[in-house]
């Protein structure tokens, strides 16, 4: 088991990764109502382990595609499911899922009866950077994350032995974040990956070192979400290394959250003139992240674009990197942004 505890001003929590399921107990208050948010997925693989741990007689059920339900509607809906189980101010909240899952059930606890206790229990390998940091979002028709707060959870439970169950392409659209907190810090692993030996399935299969990967992505947040807890300096934006364009694709496209930053990522690096950026796109290309074919409308990317909440004086805002571990803030006019990325995508995609 590994610990990594998290402190901003005026709160601290754990972050447990590991086979840490049975921890529950110990934040779980018994005398209190526990809602489960959890989309179908996950209620179908791993719910029956959850109940052999606490107790539990509230469970609100996203879809198997909980991206799309992360919207006001279902909101809305999840909160009259809790007011007609009269739930009160003293309800745990406990985010069993992916991201999309993390976004909704934080978003909900952070606003129900004005704040109510929030247990993050992440079951994705991508959830090991949504989980972490207190941020929570809904998506507003095609502007994704468009209304959210920060609200941090009392603590993070990372039972890795879920991610046993995860297919080949969630595991490759984790792996998204994991290179992104990977580049903002020393590179090592994407180094690995440039071997030709180095195989996606043998980390999956290696409890050992897939804890020690989420770990050394989870202590990277760590470092830019404590200097920066809300985005008022602009370090914690370094985070957005390849969401610009990211959540862009991702609404527009219906692709995984991870494989669209993975493609970010490698906008990012073009506009930063980067040496590595051959090299990465190759790599995600042998990893299967990004496959070929994509048919990409410029203007259709332009207008979503235009409504990122990133954007500053009418300008696209991109996070470039310099070398490993040095990031720094891209402004684009919409001009310069059409003639940077029809050129990435004749050269790479």
């Amino acid at each position: 088991m590994k610990v990594i505890k998290i402190s901003i001003p005026g709160f601290t929590y754990d972050v447990f990764i590991g086979n840490v399921l049975t921890k529950l107990i110990n934040y779980v208050d018994f005398q209190q109502e526990v809602l489960v948010i959890t989309d179908e997925n996950v209620y179908n693989h791993h719910f029956h382990k959850l109940i052999e741990v606490i107790p539990i007689k509230h469970v609100f059920i996203l879809s198997k595609n909980p991206e799309q339900d992360k919207n006001i509607l279902m909101y809305e809906k999840c909160v009259d499911y809790a007011l007609k189980r009269v739930l009160d101010r003293k309800l745990t909240v406990i985010a069993f899922g992916g991201g999309a899952v993390g976004d909704f059930a934080g978003f909900f606890a952070s606003t129900y009866k004005r704040g109510v206790r929030l247990i993050n229990l992440p079951t994705t390998l991508l959830a090991h950077d949504s989980a972490i940091g207190g941020k929570t979002a809904l998506n507003v028709g095609n502007v994704k994350n468009a209304i959210g707060t920060f609200y941090q959870p009392e603590v993070v439970l990372y039972h890795t032995p879920f991610l046993k169950t995860l297919p080949y392409i969630e595991f490759t659209n984790g792996f998204g974040e994991i290179l992104k907190h990977d580049l903002l810090t020393n590179g090592v692993l994407f180094k690995m990956l440039l071997n030709d030996s180095f195989n996606l399935e043998d980390v999956l299969s290696n409890q050992e070192l897939l804890d020690e990967i989420i770990y050394q992505g989870i202590f990277v947040k760590k470092f830019y979400i404590e200097r920066d807890p809300y985005e008022m300096k602009g370090e914690r934006e370094y985070l957005n290394l390849g969401h610009t364009l990211g959540h862009a694709l991702e609404r527009l496209y219906n692709l995984k959250h991870g494989i669209a930053v993975s493609i970010g990522i490698g906008f990012d690096l073009f506009l930063s003139d980067s040496s590595y950026i051959l090299p990465y796109m190759e790599t995600i290309k042998k990893l299967g992240i990004l496959t070929s074919g994509y048919d990409l409308s410029l203007e259709l990317i332009i207008d979503i674009l235009k409504n990122d909440k990133k954007n500053r004086n009418d300008k696209l805002m991109f996070i470039g990197l310099k070398d490993f571990g040095k990031p720094f803030h891209l402004e684009l006019t919409t001009k310069e942004f059409t003639v940077k990325f029809s050129e990435f995508m004749r050269l790479y995609l």
